[in-house]
């Protein structure tokens, strides 16, 4: 769901950068009610860099008290058969947690929870932006001089850039309060079972067996014995991974004799984050109108009224080619309009450029048809 914002499907790993420089809590607030697969390499170099400071520690305490995983590393690591260990729960936020043997192709970054939390956060309205939007709010005087026109423009483009950051906030908290209202929503809300039961083996089937051909009975024979050490080896890694199977379920008994206490925690801050978002779209929509007013009331005429466009007004008469608002759109016009001149001119030129190399393709096909001509005239001859 959050994920949308950056591009990725549903990406359940972690890069080791975000263990670095994120806390658990923090990482945890993007995954509740779903599951996380952290390569146990991770754990390992945790702990070998001995880490003092945060948030590496706590991600080391995370693993080892809250999910207990240190008693499972040593083996799982020595044990070639088994490439994945889990699910371990954390109540708190109900997820599920998988360690690997390999890294996903497909993760969240660092940097791509740096950009969920700019989204998140819901920025302030500067002062100088409020005092202009009070000053013209109910204002119906024209413009009086250059100043005046520099400040007004320079208003206006901080506007339109704010407005594209808070329609992604805004978008971002709708699709926020949905994800935890669905949450909300569940009847009957629980930690997932364990979903690692391995495929049992099947026994082979006797082959049957001719005593009038000797040739096949001892190719039978041999067959018989390969499939039965397939099957004894097949069994054995069924039973090393059902053992795993069985750690699970004693994990989810585990974590279901506190369950209501949990669940009612979850849901209540679940409800705690819908409100607080709430309020937050309210204070984004109020400054969103802040932002929508001062580009209606600006000098400018709408149509002019993109940062691209408005920088370059701002330039005219930073610069002194322009000294008034009528001066900024004639330039602005005259400059599109040659532009546009030299825009058809280099699309004129390409269009020549290439029927010239398609006529003279065409002149070499054609003579190349003559040489094959003039050859097999000869070789009839």
């Amino acid at each position: 769901m959050f994920f949308t914002f950056l591009n990725k499907e549903n990406p359940d790993s972690l890069d080791f950068s975000v263990l670095d420089r994120y806390s658990p809590d923090k990482v945890l607030f993007y995954y509740y009610n779903s599951s996380l697969k952290i390569p146990v390499q991770y754990y390992i170099s945790l702990t070998e860099e001995n880490p003092s400071e945060s948030p590496q520690k706590e991600w080391i305490s995370f693993f080892e008290e809250e999910l207990k995983i240190i008693e499972d590393v040593e083996a799982f690591l020595d044990n070639e058969y088994l490439e994945i260990i889990g699910p371990y729960y954390y109540p708190t936020t109900n997820t599920c947690f998988y360690f690997t043997k390999s890294k996903a192709s497909e993760v969240i970054t660092a940097e791509d929870l740096d950009i969920l939390e700019r989204l998140h956060q819901s920025p302030d309205i500067e002062k100088e932006v409020y005092t202009y939007y009070k000053a013209r709010k109910n204002s119906k005087k024209s413009c009086k001089n250059k100043e005046e026109l520099l400040k007004d423009i320079n208003m206006c483009i901080t506007s339109l850039k704010e407005i594209e950051i808070l329609n992604r906030h805004i978008n971002y908290l709708n699709k926020f309060m949905e994800n935890r209202s669905s949450i909300l929503e569940q009847e009957d809300l629980m930690p997932p079972e364990p979903d690692n039961l391995p495929p049992k083996p099947h026994k082979p089937e006797d082959t049957a067996q001719s005593k009038d051909n000797i040739i096949f009975f001892n190719f039978s024979k041999k067959n018989k014995a390969k499939n039965s050490e397939i099957y004894h080896k097949e069994r054995k890694i069924y039973y090393i991974r059902y053992r795993e199977y069985e750690k699970s379920c004693d994990r989810y008994k585990e974590v279901l004799k506190n369950w209501e206490n949990f669940k009612h925690e979850f849901l209540k801050k679940c409800l705690n984050e819908v409100q607080e978002a709430e309020l937050r779209a309210k204070n984004a929509s109020r400054a969103l109108d802040i932002y929508n007013t001062i580009i209606e009331k600006s000098f400018v005429h709408s149509d002019y009224q993109e940062v691209k466009t408005l920088e370059t007004f701002k330039h005219y008469l930073e610069t002194g080619r322009a000294d008034n608002l009528q001066d900024c759109m004639n330039l602005f016009e005259e400059e599109k309009y040659w532009q546009e001149i030299r825009a058809s001119q280099t699309r004129i030129e390409n269009t020549i450029y290439f029927l010239q190399n398609a006529s003279s393709s065409e002149y070499l096909e054609e003579d190349f048809k003559n040489l094959n001509t003039l050859t097999d005239k000869k070789l009839g001859n």
